[in-house]
Order: structure tokens, then sequence, then C-alpha cells
């Protein structure tokens, strides 16, 4: 492993403090030296950055990479913006344990049937084990979704466990953890984690607790029963004394007045308590969903095929009927169906960025109608039919991003304009969510400084799920770093055009190894799952 010096950048560590001309020196995948570097010869590599910013590789709090990882391990939308460490496993989704594995490729997000690539383990570690095997560019922290555990005991009954169910899920956790997990997350808008109580979640806590871990939550309502539902995830942390993080928790639009401002101070209440809390967002008042997600949670349960066939029995049209008019879904409730944008489809690539409304015109049919046509037309891969919705006003975006508890992640999962995963889309965050944020709300706006928003991204994602070693410019820190050039920094995806490339990063490191430079994938695989 080659020694590298970064010379004459301006150096922000990560922690807030006012950035510094200096060097970095790198060796054996540590940082070695921070201040002025003397003495090294011409056959050290050595990296010009001067008028540049030098910082921490950037840290995705809220990655849903987990298979795209698998297929392309070279994650090329995550290192171009550089991001050097993907927390996995979000939202309750999440493709280990599979002891159902049939079940689990459905809540996995970004499995395509078309691929040909199969889950070849059935624990946690095996998947881990197969992440390494084929290289990765970028370091994995996972988290152990919790519906992959009860999908694996229960499939998708929506009741609570019997007691040796519940056994069966806390000693899957237990072995989870064991095997590697920093934590397990929960989705309890979907299905199956909507049918857990809060007794099974903090039992399965517990144990997770035990083993040093996290609890992450894509928490129950963000609408109507926001505070009822962070309540919930505060329960939890407390029962299961267990550090908490809370994700993408912008109220939805039609939550009650005030109810975010009583949310935040009811958090604020829990730290004062002890608990340790972090929250987290991407920079986008658009966020992505499932087209099926507009559906009642039994249409899309079950195995693949079953739900094939439901899409395309004209009965199920009928009996979703006033479900999808009534708009008493957690999405459709965000507003009419020309709010919702179909941004990713194989079969009706033509229409991508079209929003329901215009798409159902088109064809003459209703709303129900052509959500089932649109999701029946790409197969067992219906999963993939990917819509975009608002996630929440700008105005709370920005409430919750001047949180200084608030991290920033994606929320997308990282993939490339070309190759296998040239036809994944799932929202612009996955190509450029780091280098917008520094640019909109930190250099355009001035809602922080630069040093704030780097802080951001990376030593506050790195507290917050209890990754060691990265996150900071500190001697004796794994090399993660990025090099980029504020002046020249743009992140080039739109809502309608997600899939490009951001402008001004430079060099992307990764322990201690370059994973790009000169504009260029160096197409290395120094990656590593972390663990507690």
């Amino acid at each position: 492993m080659q020694k590298l010096v970064i010379r004459d950048g301006t150096l922000i560590d990560g922690t807030g403090q006012p950035g510094f001309k200096g060097d970095v020196v790198i060796d054996e995948g540590r940082i070695t030296h921070i201040g002025q570097a003397t003495n090294y010869s011409n056959e050290v590599l050595q990296w010009d950055a001067t008028g540049k910013i030098v910082c921490p590789g950037f840290i995705d709090i809220h990655s849903h990479a987990d298979f795209p990882l698998y297929v392309d391990g070279f994650a090329q939308s995550g290192v171009r913006q550089g991001v050097t460490t993907a927390v996995i496993g979000n939202c309750g989704h999440g493709p280990a344990p599979a002891h159902s594995k049939e079940l689990t490729k459905i809540i996995t997000i970004g499995y395509n049937d078309d691929w040909g690539i199969d889950f070849n383990w059935s624990t946690f570690d095996e998947y881990l084990n197969s992440l390494l095997h084929r290289g990765q560019s970028i370091n994995v922290a996972p988290l152990v979704a919790h519906g992959a555990i009860r999908l694996s005991v229960m499939g998708f009954d929506a009741r609570k466990p019997s007691r040796r169910e519940l056994e069966n899920m806390k000693s899957l956790a237990r072995e989870s953890m064991s095997q590697g997990a920093m934590g397990i997350s929960t989705g309890l808008e979907y299905s199956p984690g909507q049918h857990a109580d809060e007794a099974e979640l903090v039992a399965l806590a517990t144990v997770v607790s035990a083993h040093g871990g996290v609890y992450a939550s894509h928490i129950r309502e963000r609408g109507d029963e926001f505070e009822r539902s962070v309540n919930e995830a505060l329960n939890i942390g407390f029962g299961a004394d267990i550090p908490l993080q809370l994700s993408h928790l912008a109220p939805r639009p039609y939550a009650p007045p005030g109810a975010f401002k009583r949310v935040l101070e009811m958090i604020e209440r829990g730290r004062d308590r002890g608990l340790q809390i972090g929250i987290d967002t991407f920079p986008d008042s658009w966020g992505p969903a499932h087209l099926t997600d507009l559906l009642p949670p039994w249409v899309h349960e079950g195995s693949k095929e079953e739900v094939v066939e439901r899409l395309h029995d004209p009965k199920t049209a009928m009996m979703c009927a006033d479900y999808v008019e009534n708009q008493t879904n957690f999405l459709l409730r965000l507003g009419g169906f020309d709010y919702f944008y179909l941004s990713n489809s194989k079969r009706w690539a033509d229409l991508v960025g079209c929003h329901l409304e215009e798409i159902s015109k088109k064809w003459g049919l209703s709303h129900t109608e052509t959500i089932l046509k649109l999701a029946a037309s790409d197969g067992v891969d219906y999963s993939g039919v990917m819509i975009r919705h608002i996630f929440a006003s700008q105005s709370s975006l920005d409430k919750l991003l001047s949180d200084p508890h608030c991290s920033v992640g994606s929320d997308g999962a990282f993939t490339s304009l070309d190759g296998i995963l040239g036809n994944l889309i799932m929202n612009r965050s996955s190509f450029g969510y780091a280098p917008r944020f520094i640019r909109e709300y930190a250099l355009d706006r001035g809602m922080f400084t630069m040093e704030e928003a780097i802080r951001k991204l990376t030593s506050l994602p790195a507290d917050s799920v209890q990754i060691r070693d990265r996150g900071r410019l500190i001697p004796g820190m794994a090399a993660d770093l990025v090099v980029f050039d504020q002046d020249d920094l743009t992140d080039n995806s739109t809502d309608d055009a997600p899939q490009a490339y951001p402008s001004g990063i430079e060099l992307v490191v990764v322990n201690g190894e370059s994973v790009f430079m000169d504009g260029a994938h160096t197409q290395k695989i120094p990656g590593r799952v972390l663990k507690l």
C-alpha cells in the first residue's frame, strides 16, 4: 500500500471546526500526519490540493444499496460524489437473513430477476462474505433488517408473534449482531414491519442493545400520528436502552399544525433524559417510492408469482378502488395523481417523467387500473417500478436540516450510468446528494458554513451509528478522504433526469487507496465491512 501525501489543501476535519491550510499524510491505510509534511521524496505519491477542500469521506447514513453493491461493488454513483461508507439495510428492507429467499427478495430494494443474479446466502454473515468476495470500492456499515427477520419466521402474517416465534426472531437478531450487524432497522409504514407492535420491537432492540448496536427506524407515521409514532420510537429506545436513529424525519405535508415543533421538542426531552437520538434526511423535497406502495398491503404480500397474479386479476382493481380513490394511504394523501411521477419502468420507459394522472388519461383507465397495469407490465420485477412524490415542504426540510443532530444521507441505491446497473433508477440523491447539500444549502443559500455542512456528512453520521474510526481528519483514523473544488462542485442530476454524475470531486480515497482520481474510477476495491 503506497504512501500518499495530499499537499496544500484547505483541511476541514469533519468536526465543524474552522478549516486550515495543511497537508495530510496517509500510510498503510491510516492518516499518519496532519499539518506540514516535509522530507518526502519524489518516490512518494503526492497530490496537489492547492485551492481545494480536503475532508473526510462522506458517510451515507441512509442507503438502500444492499443488493446493488452485490451486483457491482464499484458503487460508481457513490464514489463519484465522495461517498466512502454506506450504512445499508435501512427501513426494515434488506437481503439477510434470508431463510425464505423468495419472500426476502420482495423487500430487497434493487433486486431484479432480469439480471440473473440470485441470492447465494441464507444467513447475515454469508451475505456480508458474499459482498466482500465480489469486492467493494466503499465501506459498508450493515444494519440487519427487521423485515428480513420477520419474514424468515412469520412470512407476511399480519399478527403478533407467538412466544416461540418471538424467540426465533430474537435468535436471528442475536445471530446477525454477532456476525457483523451494526444494529437493526425497522420500516413501520411497510409490510411486514407494520404488523409488529411495540412489545415485539422492544424485545428485538434489547437483543441488539446487548451487542452495542443501534435502532434505526422509518417510524410508523409522519402524518396524523406523527407525534405518537415518535413517542413509540422513544419508548423503544428507553425500553431497550439503545441509541436511536430516526430516518427521514420530515413531517408529511398533511401532518397536524405544530406537530413537527412538538416532535423536535419531544426528541430533545429524550436526549435530556440520557437517550442518544440521531435524525437524518436526504436534501430533496421529492422522495422515491415503489409504485405498489399506493396499493393496499395485501396486494403485494406473498410470493412474487402470487403478487403478479393479483396485479393482472381484474377483481383486484375492484377490490382496491375504494382504497385508492378515497386516498387513505399514507402516500395517496400527499395530493392528486398529478403529484406522482413515474421514475422507472422497464415496459413503459417512454412514460418515465409523466405523472399518473396524465398516464391514466392517455390509457383511458381509472387511477387504480393504471397503477395495476404499470406494475403488472414489469412482471416479477414489479417492485422496480418507481415513482417520485412530495416528501416534505421545503420549509419543513430546512427546519429538519437545521437541527444540529440531523445527518444527511441519500435514501438511494448506488448505481451507474452504464453496465448492469444502468437501468436501476431510484432517486437523484443516488448520484448527487452530498454535492447538492454542500452547494445548495451551504454555498448558495448560506444555511450552513462549509465546516458544518461537512460535519453533517461525516463525523455526525459516524457518531450516530457508532462508526469508530471514520468521519474525521485525525492521525490514527482510517484514511477515507475526499478532495473537491468548491467552485466547481455541482450536482448535475435533476428530479426529471436523476442519472448524472456530479462535477467538482477530484480525489476519493478509501482505506488509503485512491478509488477515484483524474475524473475516473480506478477500479480498486479496498472497501471493508465495518463492525462495532
